[in-house]
């Protein structure tokens, strides 16, 4: 499969907002439900598609008849320890009809040349601790875990 990489254009719209459930397909922390994930996505993604940041884009990912396979929206950050440029993965989802093909993987490596291209120092992104195949895919990439944020959901005291 030959797989190309362009950047965002208007038409890619609804494409990227029919993979927003992508990103809650996966055994939730209880105190989290899939409506608010899908809906927060859903908010963000609309607004940098919309309202681009000057330090921010969006690649889609299509096979060779040009039917979109995925997409990764990049920003720069500046690192909360020293200060040096980060490239931020914010979103990456995968069509499932595409999963196991390799797509992550191309759209990360796109992400690592873009990086490269700000002069970032490093790539971060977050993503759920249940997220097993995900975890899978970005440690085989060569991610690490550096910071792990701990919850406490608080009962409501009325």
């Amino acid at each position: 499969m030959d797989i190309r990489i362009r950047p965002f254009n208007p038409s890619d719209i609804d494409f990227i907002e029919s993979l927003v459930s992508r990103f809650s397909e996966f055994s939730l922390p209880e105190w989290r439900q899939k409506e608010e994930i899908d809906g927060a996505n859903v908010n963000s993604l609309k607004k940098a598609m919309e309202f681009p940041e000057p330090d921010s884009v969006i690649y889609i990912a299509e096979d060779e008849t040009g039917k979109r396979a995925g997409f990764i929206h990049l920003q720069l950050q500046l690192d909360y320890f020293n200060g040096k440029k980060v490239c931020y993965i914010s979103d990456l989802a995968v069509d499932a009809a595409f999963e196991g093909h390799g797509i992550g993987r191309i759209l990360l490596n796109k992400a690592e040349e873009w990086a490269h291209a700000q002069h970032c120092q490093m790539i971060s992104l977050y993503v759920f601790s249940n997220n097993s195949r995900a975890r899978r895919i970005y440690e085989k990439l060569g991610f690490h875990e550096e910071v792990i944020k701990y919850v406490k959901p608080l009962t409501s005291s009325k």
